[in-house]
């Protein structure tokens, strides 16, 4: 066997690391990688803490560090192959070498300007899961060298026994007599504070699972929203309401969650384009619970959160809801009417999505050897 090469995955947050599982399975398989685990000190300890305590469960070995520069020193004295990372906004070139393969696999798809803007100088290579994706970094300047592979995040959907579907009905005693819905909302903007316990009555004659963004659990504030009034609220409406079940954190991959559930509301996060991967209907709320500013200045959130095209372009694809009370007419709609949807849903999926055949990973782990070869 020839050199074995040494791979570093990055799981700044906790959410990063979806986004690796299925190239951290392959590779656990191929003799010719070392794989090698990090997750970052500057996050909230109750996420670091669960973070870490994941990642030593994984194939590999877990680089632990007291604080911020020790890890750094400790991973660039690897001399590393591969470093992967889910983000780009720190300081990536402290921790690898000059001759080090930095790639990106992003670890969202959706319609926020971060995409574009989070690339970071020192990136070799960035692993793009749509040929519309690819036109739209061009378009912005990014210089860096693109790989069309597909969404790992997605692959485990499309490969057989990956994901145990009866045993999450049965952990969540969901009543199978019902359709699920699965509420994903966002950390910001959100529509959650408006729906408020009202999404408890307006649900009543389905299952209701609730995936919050992980930020909402971890974090009191962030950006100038106070989060833990959210978090209070999730708490509430789940102990008031019998069909409602909240995600707990140690289930950080939403990606299972598509596949046990007839129907997504969100607002404008990934899972939009991660649900259109199986067909199904997704509904997007419209109204959301604003700071000042945003709501004076609505072109502020759009330069802030939202890229506004493609906050118009869900439309086509997408169920609105405009206002709270329209909510369980809208679910009936999506439920009945979804095939109105399927040709443009079809569409959007080919434009965003690259694949879909549970080999994302597989084209990733190519493009990383030919790079190393």
């Amino acid at each position: 066997m020839g050199k074995k090469y040494s791979i570093l995955f990055d799981s700044f947050h906790l959410y990063h690391l979806p986004q690796f599982e299925p190239l951290i399975d392959l590779l656990a398989q191929d003799e010719r990688f070392t794989i090698y685990h990090s997750v970052s000190r500057k996050i909230q300890k109750k996420e670091y803490e669960l973070t870490r305590s994941i990642l030593i469960d994984k194939p590999g070995k877990f680089i632990s560090a007291e604080n911020e520069e020790e890890r750094k020193k400790k991973i660039r004295g690897l001399e590393l192959d591969v470093f992967i990372c889910g983000w780009s906004r720190y300081d990536i070139d402290h921790f690898v070498n000059k001759n080090t393969l930095v790639g990106m696999a992003y670890h969202g798809i959706g319609i926020k300007p971060s995409y574009w803007r989070d690339n970071h100088d020192r990136l070799d290579i960035r692993f793009v899961e749509g040929p519309y994706r690819m036109d739209q970094l061009r378009e912005k300047g990014i210089k860096t060298d693109l790989a069309l592979t597909g969404f790992m995040k997605l692959d485990y959907l499309f490969q057989n026994d990956k994901i145990d579907s009866d045993s999450m009905i049965d952990q969540f005693n969901l009543d199978k007599s019902k359709k699920t819905i699965l509420f994903a909302p966002t950390f910001y903007p959100s529509s959650f504070e408006l729906l408020g316990t009202n999404l408890g009555d307006y649900t009543r004659d389905f299952n209701l699972l609730i995936k919050p963004h992980l930020w909402t659990m971890y974090m009191n504030r962030f950006a100038g929203i106070n989060h833990k009034k959210q978090r209070d609220l999730f708490n509430r409406v789940v102990d008031n309401f019998d069909h409602i079940h909240l995600v707990p954190p140690t289930m950080y991959n939403i990606t299972p969650f598509y596949k046990i559930s007839d129907l997504l509301i969100t607002e404008a996060s990934s899972t939009i384009y991660e649900m259109l991967a199986l067909d199904k209907p997704v509904l997007v709320n419209r109204f959301y619970k604003l700071k000042l500013s945003h709501r004076l200045f609505k072109k502020r959130l759009y330069r802030a959160r939202l890229n506004e095209e493609m906050e118009r372009e869900i439309s086509d694809f997408c169920f609105e809801v405009n206002q709270p009370k329209e909510l369980p007419g809208v679910i009936e709609d999506a439920l009945n009417n979804v095939k109105s949807k399927l040709s443009v849903m079809e569409k959007y999926k080919n434009k965003m999505l690259y694949g879909l055949d549970g080999n994302a990973s597989l084209r990733v782990r190519d493009e990383i050897l030919a790079r190393l070869e």
